[in-house]
């Protein structure tokens, strides 16, 4: 998971041998720079310490001290790999400028001479500090991009497999007409319907990466509108009747008992509910039925359930169908795009809502879609 940089509170440790200048830096630092956490050490070892635990930002450490001095200290850190980028100034009464020099040369990214200037100290404070804040950043946006290239590599793999598949048959069933349709005729029929349905699929895919990528992009146009619940169920339960009629399946639709009214975008929500229907008349049995209720939610919202009594969706799998190209394994033969369900809750979402399916249930799967009564003010384009 990438880390958030806007979060995360620095953190400056400052180590100093004298209790008392040690507690008067603290002091003038922390005036200044409020948002910092502060903490102490007394010498190197301690130090050292405090550092191994992690989350040090910015040491700010003095050079001659007992024991592990600031030098000595200095080596370890850059030595350490996890604690290589710690930001360090050097305390330092030396005055040379060789004796400076060498102190950088070990490492240190900045240097303060003894007896430190306040004002000196807490602009160089904070210079290490917004160094330290753009490093961080730098970091998060690195691994935000190197995610993002591993999805990208990732969906376009998956892309070319799952186009590669109906295109392979459709060559294959093309190739047996050229070859043998004059021969056999009676095996045009069977071989043109392959073309007919791995055709389907493969325009059925294209227009679903299509919407995913103009979704994700921020370039589809949203028409919201109050939006009658029942007239847009009716319309969706109409869409379903020759397909439930082949499969003698059952689409029952339980309204709710007074009018609900909804702003939304009709045509997206429209298209969520096909994609949910579409699942549960695809994984029903013969006979059996599919249900889509719905009734008021909080705030002038909505909750719409699609329900089936199919194989169900095994225990731990009600988040991994939502991600792009998961299918159930249920021994039907793959006549999906496993990208109705990506698609759907990005819409879901889009209109400030959520999407998932219910855990736990012993038979059939419900899918249940929760809709805020107003819609978020969006650009034309749909953008925030």
């Amino acid at each position: 998971m990438v880390p958030d940089a806007s979060s995360h509170r620095q953190t400056l440790l400052v180590v100093e041998d004298d209790a008392e200048l040690r507690a008067a830096i603290v002091a003038a630092l922390r005036d200044q720079f409020p948002d910092v956490q502060f903490v102490t050490a007394s010498d190197g070892t301690e130090a050292w310490s405090t550092l191994k635990r992690g989350n040090v930002d910015l040491l700010l450490t003095d050079v001659v001290m007992p024991g592990l001095d600031g030098l000595q200290l200095l080596r370890r850190i850059r030595e350490d790999r996890v604690l290589a980028d710690v930001y360090v100034i050097l305390m330092t009464g030396m005055a040379s400028p060789e004796e400076l020099f060498a102190a950088m040369d070990h490492g240190a990214d900045d240097c303060l001479l003894k007896p430190c200037r306040w004002g000196e100290m807490i602009a160089r404070v904070r210079a290490g500090l917004r160094r330290v804040g753009a490093t961080r950043r730098y970091i998060v946006r690195a691994a935000e991009l190197e995610e993002l290239y591993e999805r990208h590599t990732e969906f376009l793999s998956t892309v070319s497999h799952e186009i590669r598949t109906p295109l392979s048959a459709i060559l294959s069933a093309a190739n047996v007409l050229l070859r043998y349709g004059s021969k056999r005729p009676e095996s045009v029929e069977r071989f043109a319907e392959v073309i007919h349905r791995e055709g389907r699929r493969l325009t059925r895919l294209i227009n679903n990466l299509l919407d995913l990528a103009k979704i994700e992009a921020g370039q589809v146009e949203w028409s919201f509108a109050p939006t009658s619940l029942a007239e847009l169920v009716r319309e969706v339960q109409e869409s379903f009747v020759a397909l439930v009629g082949e499969r003698n399946l059952a689409l029952e639709v339980q309204p709710w008992h007074e009018p609900v009214v909804v702003t939304l975008d009709r045509d997206k929500v429209t298209q969520v509910l096909v994609n949910l229907l579409s699942n549960s008349i695809k994984h029903s049995p013969d006979g059996g039925a599919v249900r889509l209720r719905y009734e008021p939610w909080h705030d002038g919202g909505v909750r719409l359930e699609v329900e089936d009594e199919g194989a169900g969706i095994p225990p731990g799998c009600e988040e991994q169908i939502f991600e792009r190209f998961q299918q159930l394994e249920t021994g039907e033969e793959r006549g999906g795009t496993g990208l109705g369900l990506t698609i759907s809750r990005q819409i879901v979402e889009h209109h400030g809502g959520r999407i998932w399916a219910e855990p736990g249930r012993v038979r059939g799967a419900v899918f249940v879609v929760e809709l805020p009564g107003e819609a978020r003010e969006l650009g034309r384009d749909g953008s925030v």
